[in-house]
């Protein structure tokens, strides 16, 4: 069986609302005249559905196209300004390592370096989190240890205040 997916879902229903226009028509043609005029309504009130569902169909269609691409965007971009701070904070721990000096190298720090400035720059980054991570990246090139742990406080905030909104 397939999965039910949201186009799946919306034809079903408006087959099933179509053939209870078609079926309540012929109920109501019955009443009023016979098969002749059951026939004749059951007709007009299916094709009506029809042509109804085919409207509504394409615009719900239209509508469902445009929320998941903009849900897609919005997930790439918290996506990315997660990894804003994920590499911050890993450059963070290359700057003030937990395993003293001798933790990491230079190369690794460098390294750790370039990967958190080139994501902070990256285009897809909201503007107020690319704020924040140059300001956390500028104390960090300081070693500026209690004013970089206040500007990644404040960089973790900024990324989940970003996205936090409905």
């Amino acid at each position: 069986m397939a999965s039910m997916t949201p186009s799946r879902a919306l034809l079903t229903l408006t087959t099933g609302l179509t053939c209870l226009l078609a079926a309540g028509g012929a109920l109501i043609g019955m009443l009023l005249g016979g098969a002749l005029v059951a026939l004749g309504a059951a007709v007009g009130a299916g094709a009506f559905g029809a042509a109804g569902s085919f409207v509504v169909r394409r615009r719900a269609m239209a509508h469902f196209a445009v929320a998941q691409r903009q849900a897609g965007q919005r997930g790439y971009a918290e996506g990315i300004a997660h990894g804003v701070l994920i590499h911050v904070t890993a450059y963070e721990a290359a700057v003030f390592p937990r395993t003293g000096p001798a933790g990491v190298t230079d190369e690794e720090r460098v390294a750790r370096r370039t990967i958190a400035y080139r994501m902070a720059a990256l285009d897809e980054v909201p503007h107020s989190v690319r704020e924040a991570a140059a300001n956390a990246l500028a104390l960090l090139d300081r070693t500026d240890r209690e004013g970089a742990e206040e500007a990644l406080t404040r960089l973790a905030a900024t990324v989940r205040r970003e996205y936090a909104r409905p």
